[in-house]
Protein backbone atom coordinates (compact mmCIF):
# COMPACT_ATOMS: atom_id res chain seq x y z
CA UNK A 1 0.00 0.00 0.00
CA UNK A 2 1.37 3.56 -0.83
CA UNK A 3 1.04 6.45 1.62
CA UNK A 4 2.01 9.35 2.46
CA UNK A 5 5.61 9.49 4.85
CA UNK A 6 5.37 10.32 8.58
CA UNK A 7 8.23 11.53 10.96
CA UNK A 8 7.94 8.12 12.32
CA UNK A 9 9.00 6.88 8.69
CA UNK A 10 12.39 8.39 8.91
CA UNK A 11 14.51 5.76 10.57
CA UNK A 12 13.03 3.01 8.18
CA UNK A 13 13.93 5.37 4.96
CA UNK A 14 17.56 5.98 5.91
CA UNK A 15 17.93 2.38 6.63
CA UNK A 16 16.63 1.34 4.00
CA UNK A 17 18.44 3.91 1.67
CA UNK A 18 21.89 3.18 3.36
CA UNK A 19 21.02 -0.99 2.55
CA UNK A 20 20.47 -0.24 -1.35
CA UNK A 21 24.30 -0.26 -1.80
CA UNK A 22 23.70 2.80 -4.21
CA UNK A 23 23.56 5.87 -1.97
CA UNK A 24 27.11 6.96 0.34
CA UNK A 25 26.57 7.82 3.76
CA UNK A 26 27.07 11.43 2.97
CA UNK A 27 23.98 11.08 0.85
CA UNK A 28 22.33 9.07 3.39
CA UNK A 29 22.83 11.89 5.95
CA UNK A 30 21.49 14.27 3.08
CA UNK A 31 18.58 12.66 3.21
CA UNK A 32 17.79 12.93 7.20
CA UNK A 33 17.95 16.60 6.59
CA UNK A 34 15.87 16.51 3.23
CA UNK A 35 12.79 14.47 5.55
CA UNK A 36 13.31 16.22 8.82
CA UNK A 37 12.93 19.61 5.94
CA UNK A 38 10.06 18.16 4.54
CA UNK A 39 7.88 17.11 7.42
CA UNK A 40 8.76 20.73 9.18
CA UNK A 41 8.44 22.69 6.48
CA UNK A 42 8.62 21.67 3.16
CA UNK A 43 5.50 19.40 2.55
CA UNK A 44 3.19 22.45 3.50
CA UNK A 45 5.20 25.29 2.49
CA UNK A 46 6.62 24.67 -0.78
CA UNK A 47 4.56 21.57 -1.68
CA UNK A 48 7.13 18.73 -2.09
CA UNK A 49 5.83 15.22 -1.70
CA UNK A 50 7.10 11.96 0.09
CA UNK A 51 5.21 8.61 -0.19
CA UNK A 52 5.94 5.01 1.17
CA UNK A 53 5.13 2.08 0.08
CA UNK A 54 4.05 0.07 3.03
CA UNK A 55 3.69 -3.93 3.23
CA UNK A 56 2.29 -6.06 6.46
CA UNK A 57 4.27 -2.67 8.92
CA UNK A 58 7.64 -3.04 6.49
CA UNK A 59 8.38 -0.31 4.10
CA UNK A 60 9.12 -1.33 1.09
CA UNK A 61 10.09 2.05 -1.01
CA UNK A 62 9.26 5.52 -1.07
CA UNK A 63 9.45 8.40 -3.80
CA UNK A 64 10.29 12.09 -3.17
CA UNK A 65 9.23 14.57 -5.14
CA UNK A 66 8.73 18.41 -5.42
CA UNK A 67 7.79 21.04 -7.56
CA UNK A 68 10.81 22.95 -9.55
CA UNK A 69 11.01 26.85 -8.12
CA UNK A 70 11.51 29.52 -11.64
CA UNK A 71 9.60 26.82 -13.92
CA UNK A 72 6.46 26.49 -15.80
CA UNK A 73 5.37 23.27 -13.70
CA UNK A 74 8.29 21.13 -13.93
CA UNK A 75 8.74 18.87 -11.07
CA UNK A 76 11.90 16.90 -10.12
CA UNK A 77 12.50 13.59 -8.74
CA UNK A 78 14.87 13.71 -5.05
CA UNK A 79 14.72 10.74 -4.05
CA UNK A 80 13.81 7.00 -5.13
CA UNK A 81 14.70 3.64 -3.62
CA UNK A 82 13.47 0.31 -2.81
CA UNK A 83 14.53 -2.61 -0.37
CA UNK A 84 17.61 -4.73 -1.61
CA UNK A 85 15.79 -7.35 -1.33
CA UNK A 86 12.73 -6.40 -3.56
CA UNK A 87 15.04 -4.63 -6.26
CA UNK A 88 14.27 -6.19 -9.33
CA UNK A 89 10.56 -6.92 -9.15
CA UNK A 90 8.40 -3.90 -10.56
CA UNK A 91 8.23 -1.59 -7.57
CA UNK A 92 10.47 0.82 -8.42
CA UNK A 93 8.50 1.09 -11.04
CA UNK A 94 4.96 1.49 -9.78
CA UNK A 95 6.55 4.12 -7.23
CA UNK A 96 8.14 5.83 -10.56
CA UNK A 97 4.15 5.65 -12.05
CA UNK A 98 3.17 6.51 -8.32
CA UNK A 99 4.86 9.60 -8.66
CA UNK A 100 4.19 10.84 -12.57
CA UNK A 101 0.34 10.40 -11.75
CA UNK A 102 0.50 12.15 -8.76
CA UNK A 103 2.45 14.91 -10.22
CA UNK A 104 0.26 14.41 -13.67
CA UNK A 105 -2.85 15.35 -11.12
CA UNK A 106 -1.28 18.57 -9.88
CA UNK A 107 -0.61 20.31 -13.89
CA UNK A 108 2.92 19.43 -13.92
CA UNK A 109 4.01 19.74 -17.53
CA UNK A 110 7.69 17.65 -17.26
CA UNK A 111 9.50 15.48 -14.50
CA UNK A 112 13.22 15.92 -14.21
CA UNK A 113 15.51 12.74 -12.53
CA UNK A 114 19.35 13.62 -11.68
CA UNK A 115 21.41 10.21 -11.40
CA UNK A 116 25.47 9.76 -11.43
CA UNK A 117 27.40 8.30 -14.91
CA UNK A 118 29.50 6.03 -12.94
CA UNK A 119 29.49 2.28 -13.93
CA UNK A 120 27.59 1.52 -10.67
CA UNK A 121 24.38 3.25 -11.84
CA UNK A 122 23.66 1.68 -15.35
CA UNK A 123 20.63 -0.10 -13.61
CA UNK A 124 19.42 2.95 -13.16
CA UNK A 125 19.68 4.64 -16.13
CA UNK A 126 18.38 1.96 -17.79
CA UNK A 127 15.23 2.26 -15.54
CA UNK A 128 14.40 5.44 -16.49
CA UNK A 129 14.69 4.82 -19.93
CA UNK A 130 12.81 1.68 -20.03
CA UNK A 131 10.21 3.75 -18.28
CA UNK A 132 9.53 6.36 -21.03
CA UNK A 133 12.92 8.87 -19.83
CA UNK A 134 14.98 10.51 -22.25
CA UNK A 135 18.89 11.17 -21.55
CA UNK A 136 18.79 15.00 -21.73
CA UNK A 137 22.16 15.92 -20.42
CA UNK A 138 25.46 14.84 -19.16
CA UNK A 139 27.60 16.72 -17.11
CA UNK A 140 31.23 15.38 -16.23
CA UNK A 141 32.57 15.11 -12.94
CA UNK A 142 29.55 16.95 -11.21
CA UNK A 143 29.31 14.95 -8.64
CA UNK A 144 33.21 14.18 -8.18
CA UNK A 145 35.79 13.84 -10.36
CA UNK A 146 35.18 11.35 -12.75
CA UNK A 147 31.52 11.12 -11.14
CA UNK A 148 29.33 12.99 -13.90
CA UNK A 149 25.54 13.85 -13.52
CA UNK A 150 23.08 12.11 -16.15
CA UNK A 151 19.88 14.31 -16.73
CA UNK A 152 16.74 12.38 -17.79
CA UNK A 153 13.09 14.36 -18.69
CA UNK A 154 9.91 12.75 -19.38
CA UNK A 155 7.05 14.93 -20.31
CA UNK A 156 3.72 14.06 -17.86
CA UNK A 157 1.44 16.63 -18.41
CA UNK A 158 0.58 19.68 -21.24
CA UNK A 159 -2.45 21.87 -20.14
CA UNK A 160 -2.42 24.01 -17.05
Amino acid sequence: MIRPATPGDTPALLSLTAGTGYFKPLEVETLEGVLNDFHATNRDEFGHRCFVWEEAGRVLGYVYHAPEEMTDRTWYLWWIAVAADQQGHGLGGKLLAFAEADIRTLGARLFVVETSTTEHYEPTRRFYLKHGYTAAASIPDFYADGDGMAVFTKKVGGGP
